[in-house]
């Protein structure tokens, strides 16, 4: 009898922490419908389509004019050697000068450039790593519900650093994010963190969401 009353008692607690997890989820599943500061992504594809020799100039005096797109699209293009020849070390000037502006895939870019880096962000460095400033502008661009911001920052604090802190709460958090909008990579670590919280970060899981829900309203 006491073995059969335990197993009901530990299966109380398992559909309580489900339910905790579920309210995280009603959440946030509307977090993207009702936040105004949505990234325009199609914008930024769109300028990049644009970007050739002959209006390479164009979006340069528009970047040195101070417009925050143009200067992205400079650092992209300076980034990948587009059009242009590359150079990291004006990549990174013009991510600056966009993400100063607010830009969040400059923010995101920046990151980058800070973080954990692969491929062309983890060649030829144009900053040493730095993880702490590489989370300050991943939660820039994160707040502005960019979704590859959001992933990347919840890996941080997934998997922590000497010099930044592991917390399985912010990890979740993000990543509940990134997985509303869609996202099937985040779905998958998704579950892998669920399985990996206590109940005390699924309750700080829950607050931070429901923080987000109240900021981001409209």
């Amino acid at each position: 009898m006491r073995k059969i009353a335990e197993a009901i008692f530990n299966a109380r607690l398992f559909i309580m922490a489900r339910r905790r997890m579920a309210v995280v989820a009603v959440l946030l599943s509307g977090c993207f419908m009702q936040s105004a500061f949505a990234y325009d992504s199609a914008k930024l594809e769109a300028a990049l389509d644009t970007l050739s020799t002959e209006t390479f100039p164009d979006w340069k005096e528009k970047a040195n004019a101070g417009d925050s797109l143009a200067q992205n699209v400079l650092g992209m293009a300076y980034k990948y050697g587009r059009v242009t020849q590359p150079s990291h070390a004006l990549s990174l000037h013009w991510f600056q000068k966009a993400a100063a502006q607010g830009d969040a895939d400059a923010q995101f870019n920046l990151g980058r450039i800070y973080g954990k880096a692969t491929g062309v962000y983890g060649k030829q460095r144009a900053a040493l790593r730095d993880d702490v400033t590489a989370a300050y502008w991943y939660r820039k661009a994160a707040e502005q519900n960019y979704a590859p911001a959001q992933f990347n920052l919840a890996q941080m604090y997934a998997e922590g650093s000497p010099s930044f802190p592991l917390d399985l709460a912010q990890a979740f958090f993000w990543m509940q994010l990134t997985s509303a909008g869609g996202d099937q990579n985040a779905s998958a670590q998704l579950k892998k963190y669920e399985s990996e919280l206590s109940a005390a970060d699924r309750d700080r899981a829950r607050i931070l969401a429901a923080e987000w829900t109240q900021q981001h309203r409209q």
